[in-house]
């Protein structure tokens, strides 16, 4: 099974998380915006391209916020191992433009008040379960590990 790195934003603006909205037939969810990295890519790079590619912003990473791994024995594809890379993110400017490549599930983007992040169906959770520690903490924070059987 193949390792598949996957940099994502945490984009804040006034009191607001970006997330991509998504829907699967296990139902609505929301994620962080971003994506898988290409080879010769820079992890930064991969955040920036992704965020412009599903959302129209234009960030700019402020540092490597945390790290997740998760794994799905079940699947044999690229998605069946993931190592997150959560960035803490700025909007380079409030210009934005039309997204150019969505994720397979996305079917929108909201801004979320980030007091109520808690209590949305973000994916994966250990994600949610860190928000706060993840924006808050200076240094980069490992959040876990998750294996799927």
């Amino acid at each position: 099974m193949p390792i598949r790195n996957s940099a994502k934003a945490i984009v804040l603006h006034e009191g607001k998380i970006l997330v991509n909205r998504c829907s699967s037939r296990f139902g609505e969810y929301y994620a962080l915006p971003g994506g898988g990295q290409r080879t010769g890519e820079m992890l930064h790079e991969t955040v920036r391209r992704e965020l412009l590619e599903e959302t129209g912003y234009a960030v700019v990473p402020q540092r490597l916020s945390g790290i997740y791994e998760r794994i799905n024995e079940g699947r044999s594809d690229e998605n069946g191992h993931k190592i997150y890379f959560i960035f803490l993110c700025k909007l380079a400017g409030e210009a934005r433009r039309s997204p150019t490549e969505t994720d397979r599930f996305q079917i929108g983007m909201d801004w979320i008040d980030i007091r109520d992040i808690r209590h949305i169906n973000l994916f994966p959770r250990a994600i949610r379960d860190n928000i706060s520690a993840l924006v808050g903490y200076g240094e980069t924070i490992f959040i876990g590990s998750e294996k799927d059987r």
